[in-house]
């Protein structure tokens, strides 16, 4: 017997000598990401039902000084789908909907051609409906109206995948319409307080949260505003109450464990459709739940999803052989979590792992800052050509750059990022295009219209480029 338990004492302490030699390079990885300013936040990994680590960093509010704790709120963008799927699967149980049912059930104002368009079509982003861009302070409504103005659906219902913010927002709405509650109220009610996450809750106009954390961009300019889209992605809340939502899937208690099981069949088994199965560069093949990323990992299925707008970021994922839980949070948008989430991965299989890169265009915007920008834009020139393995350098990420530039009326600046744009990327339409929009903003038509013609030689289809060089012609 002293043998068998020497034995375990051993078997117990080499397992939690592995797992804090694991907890060591996650936080090694974290300091490093935070230290070239690519993440500030909260993030929580759990491995076989353990968490092995937790922390914060940064700020939640720069100009207070605020720190980001691990029960610091923010907004989780998409990651509300998860809950939303939640909740019609509660009215499901109760028998208070089908999935079968058709949307103009709920809502008969609906143009008629939407009658096809089933719940389980918004769950799975098969419906067909209008493709839009959010806006600060979208609601619920605005959505709807974007719903009855729609002339057509994109496609029949079931035939692809379309991801599809307005599906959730309409079935929140349905939420809301069948239990005669608000969102927030059912969701408080009926997910949120029986699984005690505490600091979780639906952002509403009627009581718009002013704790949550600030938003930012790449460069450090605030960016920072509300959405009330309802299920799509008015969430807010926290790392420690997402990994709460992760625990209690495995043992869910507050559906039926064949709605559960249906929930987290990949879609394309559901619906014997194998065009609903896609490829990705990371995950390998990958179909939609409802209201999560089904893809498999090691032989088992792994659920994951991403939410980010504004000036927030947020991923979770469940890997479930390992009970591996990854719960990362961030009021930085474009952080690089999924590439965070690979170097976790590769961790936790005792595998070498790469930082991720850094934005090229944030080096840029540092470098203005510090020594102007025609020194900027010539040590950019050097740095493109000599350390690609630090940095990421996009055509579409210093357009997007430049455009902020010219937002804040920058715009002998923005010109000059656009120009060194066509200087690296010269066969690309849409640089040049760009570029006219920074000559213009400026008052010289004459360079304008010369960059549009360049573009329209690189595309000369373009129907849209086209009627701009007539446009600044006169004609």
């Amino acid at each position: 017997m002293k043998t068998l338990g020497l034995i375990l004492l051993i078997a117990l302490s080499g397992n939690l000598f592995a797992q804090t030699a694991k907890s060591r390079r996650i936080d090694s990885l974290m300091t490093a990401v935070y230290n070239r300013g690519q993440f500030t936040g909260s993030i929580i990994v759990a491995d076989h039902d353990k968490v092995i680590y937790e922390n914060a960093f940064g700020l939640a509010d720069r100009a207070k000084n605020t720190p980001f704790t691990l029960n610091t709120k923010e907004y989780i963008g998409s990651i509300s789908k998860q809950f939303t799927a939640m909740g019609i699967m509660i009215l499901h149980d109760r028998q208070k909907l089908s999935y079968d049912q058709s949307i103009r059930d709920f809502f008969p104002e609906l143009p008629v051609f939407m009658q096809p368009v089933r719940i389980r079509h918004l769950l799975y982003h098969t419906s067909g409906l209008a493709i839009f861009d959010d806006y600060s302070d979208m609601t619920e409504k605005d959505v709807f109206n974007i719903l009855l103005k729609q002339d057509k659906l994109h496609f029949t219902p079931g035939e692809k995948f379309e991801y599809c913010n307005a599906g959730y927002s309409l079935l929140g709405m349905i939420i809301e319409k069948v239990s005669g509650q608000s969102l927030n109220d059912f969701m408080m009610q009926s997910i949120f307080k029986p699984l005690g996450m505490r600091h979780t809750e639906v952002s509403e106009g009627s009581h718009r949260n002013t704790v949550r954390a600030i938003g930012y961009d790449l460069y450090g300019a605030v960016n920072s505003y509300d959405t009330f889209m309802g299920g799509n992605a008015s969430i807010i809340s926290t790392a420690e109450d997402m990994y709460k939502w992760d625990q209690a899937m495995y043992d869910c208690k507050l559906v039926k464990p064949q709605t559960l099981a249906e929930a987290f069949t990949p879609s394309d088994k559901v619906m014997n459709n194998p065009s609903l199965l896609l490829k990705d560069d990371m995950f390998g093949d990958k179909s939609y739940g409802f209201g999560i990323w089904i893809a498999m990992r090691n032989s088992a299925k792994d659920f994951f999803h991403d939410g980010a707008f504004s000036g927030y970021a947020t991923y979770n994922e469940r890997v479930t052989d390992s009970h591996t839980a990854i719960v990362e949070v961030t009021n930085l948008r474009h952080a690089p979590v999924y590439e965070i989430r690979q170097a976790i991965l590769n961790i936790l299989d005792d595998k070498p792992y790469r930082l991720p890169k850094i934005d090229g265009s944030v080096w840029l915007n540092n470098k203005i800052v510090t020594a102007g920008i025609d020194s900027a834009i010539s040590r950019y020139r050097i740095l493109q050509k000599t350390d690609t393995a630090d940095y990421e350098f996009s055509e579409n990420t210093l357009n997007s750059y430049a455009y902020i530039l010219l937002r804040a009326n920058l715009v002998a600046e923005a010109i000059k990022v656009f120009k060194l744009n066509t200087e690296l990327y010269p066969n690309s339409a849409n640089v040049y295009d760009s570029l006219a929009d920074g000559y213009e903003k400026a008052g010289d038509k004459t360079k304008a219209l010369e960059s549009c013609m360049q573009a329209l030689k690189l595309d000369p289809n373009s129907e849209y480029e086209k009627n701009r060089v007539k446009g600044l012609q006169g004609k």
